[in-house]
């Protein structure tokens, strides 16, 4: 390859992975916000209209797993070509849909093609990027993950306030359709034909995280625990069943191996507690928004701006850090800060200054793009390129399943303080959640103790 098209790939792939990144993102959130605008437009209850969410999201769990050996196989050039025409093509079918049933059946493709497209915009960068400059080209990737579901009740606000619903979904056919033209001239094209897939271990695993998926979603709508209970229960049994099996398995989808890396397991175990306070982040902030504040949700979205901007602010802070401190300090120091800014939360209430929330949104969100940044790249750092895509698939699984996790569990907190302290005020509600994320984060800050203090 000549130095005219690396240089090309090293400038554009972490920039086409950014804008896939920020279409899915962006898409999903804008989407969320106009759901009971959506009940009304096809006159049915929101119960059934909250099906546009859950479709989608299972079709994500669904997929998500399968991506890392097909990028082995047919690589990533022609994987991430393939997810796009299928997010793009999902997202025209979802704008001119003309009923409820041909936009859940719009949303189910569009799922597929958003499940194929974030992982391997992610590994085409871990392929294409030595090392030392990982940490920059994935922050690059990352910035999309933390702002579009920020901006997203923004656009989704204006959009069902000023135009057409399907104007959500038809934005990303521009997008799509350029992503497609770089992604098959610049994304890699490294492919190992002699790999074999596991076809019936794939089901298990695909059918377990859906199934965690879809019960975490309705733990955080309903007050009801039985049925997802249920639900969760046979998820974590059929995902025990894959991971048995993968010991006695020639090709496993996940290789058991994997976890023998100490900077591997050790990253995988701090994202999924980490992520609890961290996913939490983009349901609890805008809730507390507005119920405590009474701020509507395009007002919710713009008063979330400075959150927005200090993650972006916060990217070339990082490697500087690293470098400096090293992963393990890094993640130890800034672990126990993003706890404290978790806990912090709770001096807010009705009558604080708008002073106050600005300050402590720009210190979470600073801190909070440094933590995805810093985690990420020390879970995939030193893994073989015979390893990467199969990691970097199961990093992008753990982060799907753990920031369903983080928003259950901030749901359920809320409501079981709400049922313990009946009379007492909304604000006590959202302190006693707070507190307690910001305790499940302080756990993780010891565990990326165990992680070897590698810089870059």
């Amino acid at each position: 390859m000549n130095n005219s098209i690396q240089n090309k790939q090293l400038q554009l792939i972490p920039i086409v992975a950014a804008i896939s990144f920020f279409m899915a993102s962006l898409d999903g959130t804008a989407v969320n916000t106009i759901i009971p605008y959506l009940a009304t437009v096809f006159h049915s209850p929101l119960s059934t209209t909250k099906n546009i969410i859950i479709f989608y999201m299972i079709a994500n769990s669904l997929f998500i797993p399968l991506t890392g050996i097909l990028c082995q196989k047919y690589s990533c050039r022609i994987i991430f070509c393939i997810a796009l025409i299928v997010f793009t093509f999902g997202s025209l079918l979802c704008g001119i849909s003309q009923t409820l049933n041909q936009l859940l059946a719009a949303r189910i493709i569009q799922g597929i093609g958003g499940a194929l497209m974030l992982p391997v915009g992610r590994l085409a960068v871990i392929q294409t990027f030595p090392k030392d400059q990982l940490i920059k080209a994935l922050g690059m990737v990352t910035i999309p993950g933390l702002t579009g579901p920020l901006i997203g009740p923004i656009v989704g606000g204006i959009i069902a306030s000023y135009m057409h619903w399907s104007v959500i979904f038809l934005i990303n056919i521009p997008f799509g359709i350029a992503g497609i033209y770089f992604a098959l001239r610049f994304f890699p094209t490294t492919t190992d034909k002699k790999i074999k897939i596991d076809f019936w271990g794939y089901l298990l695993f695909a059918v377990s995280i859906a199934l965690m998926t879809y019960a975490l979603s309705l733990f955080s709508e309903s007050q009801d625990y039985t049925r997802p209970a249920i639900i969760l229960l046979i998820g974590l049994l059929l995902s025990g069943v894959y991971w048995v099996r993968s010991f006695f398995h020639d090709h496993p989808l996940f290789n058991p191996k994997l976890f023998k890396i100490r900077s591997f397991s050790v990253g995988i175990i701090g994202n999924l507690v980490a992520r609890l306070g961290c996913g939490a982040v983009p349901f609890m902030i805008p809730l507390m928004l507005q119920q405590l504040m009474g701020l509507s949700p395009v007002a919710c979205g713009m008063a979330m701006i400075p959150l927005a901007l200090s993650s972006i602010i916060a990217k070339p802070f990082v490697a500087k850090a690293i470098r400096f401190a090293g992963y393990r300090n890094f993640l130890f120091i800034n672990t126990l800060i993003l706890s404290a800014s978790y806990v912090s939360y709770s001096f807010v209430d009705e009558h604080s200054t708008w002073t106050l929330l600005v300050i402590l949104m720009l210190i979470t969100g600073f801190v909070n793009s440094m933590q995805f940044t810093a985690m990420n790249t020390a879970t995939v750092l030193d893994l073989s390129p015979k390893r990467q895509p199969a990691g970097s698939c199961l990093l992008s699984t753990v982060m799907q399943v753990s920031m369903a996790s983080g928003v259950a569990v901030a749901a359920i907190l809320l409501t079981l303080d709400e049922k313990i302290h009946i009379h007492a005020l909304p604000a006590s509600h959202f302190h006693f959640t707070w507190i307690w994320l910001g305790g499940f984060t302080t756990i993780s800050a010891f565990i990326f103790l165990l992680l070897p203090n590698k810089r870059i």
